[in-house]
């Protein structure tokens, strides 16, 4: 489930650009970590924070 909302956020990147934007360092950080704690909200304790957000591309 994260790999696809990583994805999701890989196409949201794609529209950045086209706009002469990015997705800034510090909004890229926490939502990684967001991905994290929804993981351990939903009892993931042993969850790898880097293989929650693995597909991305940001």
């Amino acid at each position: 489930m994260t790999q696809a909302a990583a994805e999701e956020f890989n196409a949201l990147e794609a529209e950045f650009d086209a706009a002469g934007s990015e997705i800034e360092t510090v909004a890229r950080e926490e939502i990684g970590g967001d991905f994290w704690f929804i993981s351990q909200a939903d009892g993931f304790e042993d969850a790898d924070a880097e293989k929650l957000i693995a597909t991305r591309e940001w």
